[in-house]
Parts: structure tokens; C-alpha cells; sequence
């Protein structure tokens, strides 16, 4: 008897789980319908954005494999690491945990989606820089992962601070906005952004003007310049972006600040002269908290403008409401 009534309850909590799941279908950053089971409960994350996102909508429970690169929230350094990144996923070790989906960024390479799709995996290729694009994101991962309040709620937080850098901005003449270079990191001076990077997006969107805009094409977003080509052309802001896979101290970020400015063949550009020279960490350049990395730029480039914003208190305020975390450490110099 007591065997029928155990195998009764199994067969109505699988007819329940039938019931309850549905084919979510979404559209990633390659204009490609991805279709998954919905909710996901079993996710594997390749870029540190979408790791983020998955843990500010449920913190974290359906994540099962990580690229080692994403390391925030801490936590998830007990998940199993799957390669270091979408370059360079652990396909076998993927496929051995099952996912509902895999979310990479587009440095995966179309052989290993059809490597893990021929497995029966969902791929969601996307990007994870403008706050644009991660509000859309986060969106299609509420949906995939039947979160769609906590998504709402995280978008609100974004839409919020992102409008009123709209409203702020948007009566500015080009001779009011800043003439930008935005390097690419420390490791490889004189590497920068042109139109077709999501990072050209975010120095537009702050009020300012990418001078590599017009660098490169759709294959190449990430020209490399000369030191006197920036010299012709004469920023009036330099930006450099330090790799985010670091933790940074003040005096980190102001040491790297000084390498910039102490660059001999710099001494005559004007953003040097002037002083404004920033620092900024990856890790609010994308992801989530890119909004934060953009109201960084928009009161460095327009600093009356954004006199009363204070990006560090933003970053604070998100990292508390969605991860429930103390803020800890840099992440741009000078912030203030």
C-alpha cells in the first residue's frame, strides 16, 4: 500500500513539473531564436556578465558551471569551473553536467555551439557591455528562468539611472561633448574602440566622442593606434580600462593612473595637460553593473552636469539591493 501511495505522489509531482514548465523562446545578440524548457534550472555561465545576471535573479541556484574568470558574486567560486572563458569552454565537462542552457559571449566559436547544441544544449550567444543590451538580456533571462518580477526589478534599477543620464545629455552640441580615447587595458597600450564595440556605445551615451569611432569595421572593433596619431588628434580625455579578472586598491588604480600620464610621447595631448586621465575597472564596464562604469564617464566628461551623482553610492545601492553584499574595493580613479 505504501509503495502505491510513493509511486501516486511521483507521478503527480512529474505530471505537476510537466504542467508547470513551457518552451520560453528568446532572441540572443546573433539575431538567433534560442528555445529552452522553462524555468532553467541548470545553467552553465561562460562570461562574467552573464554570471552576474544569473545570480542577481535567484543568487545563484541554477548556475552548475562557471568560466573561471567570473568570480562575483564570491559564491560562485564553489561552482565548477568550465574553462576560462566562452573562448575556451570544457566542452566535454559541459555536456557531462547537463544544462538547460549555456549563455557565452560572442568569442565562442561556432563550432563549439554546434558542438554543445548537437549535445541537445540551448546556446544563447550575448553581449554584456551597454546597459541597453543587459536590460534585454536580463529580460530574456527572467523569462527562461521564471523570474520575470526580480528581472523587472533589476531593469527599473538600471532605466532609472540611465534616463536621467539621458535627460542630462541630451541637449549637448558636439562642441560641448569631450573628444575621448578609450584604451583598451594596460597590457596593450594604444589598443582602443571603434563604432562597431559596445564600449564606443557607453562613451556616446555619457556625452562624449569616441576618436577611434570611425576605426575598424564590424571585424575589427578593437584598432590599434599610434601615439601619434592620438597626438594629432588631441583628446581631451584619455580612459583606460584595467582588466577585470583584478581586485584594485586605490593606490592601484592611481599607480596605473600615473603610468598613462607618465608616458613621454603623451606629454602634449591635452588630456594629459589638463589632468583628465581616468582609470576604470572592467568589472563595471559590463555585466549589470555597466551603468555604474557609464555615470563614472558621464561625470568625468561632464562633471557639472553630474555634480550631485555619485556612481560609487549607484554601485553601492545595486550591489546591496540585488546580491545583498557590502560594496568592496576600487574600481575608478580619480571617483570623485
Amino acid at each position: 500500500m505504501l509503495k502505491s501511495i510513493v509511486l501516486l505522489v511521483i507521478c503527480i509531482g512529474l505530471s505537476l513539473m510537466a504542467v508547470s514548465a513551457e518552451m520560453v523562446n528568446v532572441i540572443d545578440f546573433n539575431n538567433n531564436s534560442v528555445s529552452v524548457d522553462a524555468p532553467a534550472h541548470r545553467i552553465v555561465s561562460l562570461a562574467s556578465g552573464a554570471t552576474e545576471i544569473v545570480c542577481a535573479l535567484d543568487g545563484g541556484q541554477s548556475l552548475v558551471g562557471r568560466g573561471s574568470v567570473s568570480t562575483f558574486p564570491s559564491y560562485v567560486m564553489n561552482i565548477t569551473e568550465v574553462g576560462r572563458n566562452s573562448n575556451s569552454p570544457d566542452l566535454e565537462l559541459i555536456i557531462e553536467l547537463s544544462p538547460d542552457l549555456v549563455i557565452a559571449d560572442t568569442m565562442l566559436s561556432a563550432d563549439d555551439q554546434k558542438s554543445l547544441e548537437d549535445a541537445g544544449i540551448p546556446v544563447m550567444i550575448e553581449r554584456f557591455m551597454s546597459p541597453d543590451r543587459i536590460m534585454t538580456v536580463i529580460k530574456n533571462m527572467g523569462m527562461v528562468m521564471g523570474k520575470k518580477e526580480r528581472a523587472s526589478e533589476i531593469n527599473d534599477f538600471i532605466e532609472k539611472n540611465q534616463k536621467l543620464l539621458q535627460e542630462r545629455t541630451a541637449d549637448l552640441k558636439p562642441v560641448d561633448m569631450p573628444a575621448v580615447f578609450y584604451e583598451s587595458s594596460p597590457t596593450k597600450p594604444y589598443n582602443t574602440f571603434s563604432s562597431s564595440s559596445s564600449f564606443d556605445d557607453i562613451v556616446v551615451s555619457a556625452g562624449g566622442i569616441n576618436i577611434a569611432g570611425d576605426l575598424g569595421n564590424e571585424s575589427i572593433s578593437s584598432p590599434e593606434v599610434t601615439p601619434e596619431w592620438i597626438l594629432q588628434v588631441d583628446p581631451d580625455v584619455i580612459l583606460q580600462r584595467e582588466p577585470s579578472d583584478d581586485d584594485y586598491t586605490q593606490d592601484d588604480l592611481k599607480a596605473l593612473r600615473e603610468t598613462i600620464i607618465s608616458r613621454e610621447e603623451l606629454k602634449d595631448v591635452q588630456a594629459v595637460k589638463d589632468g583628465r586621465v581616468y582609470v576604470i575597472s572592467g568589472k563595471v564596464a559590463t555585466g549589470v553593473r555597466s551603468i555604474v562604469g557609464e555615470l563614472y564617464l558621464a561625470k568625468w566628461f561632464h562633471p557639472n552636469l553630474f555634480s550631485d551623482i555619485e556612481p560609487e553610492a549607484v554601485h553601492e545601492a545595486l550591489i546591496k539591493e540585488f546580491y545583498n553584499l557590502d560594496l568592496e574595493g576600487e574600481y575608478a580613479y580619480p571617483s570623485n
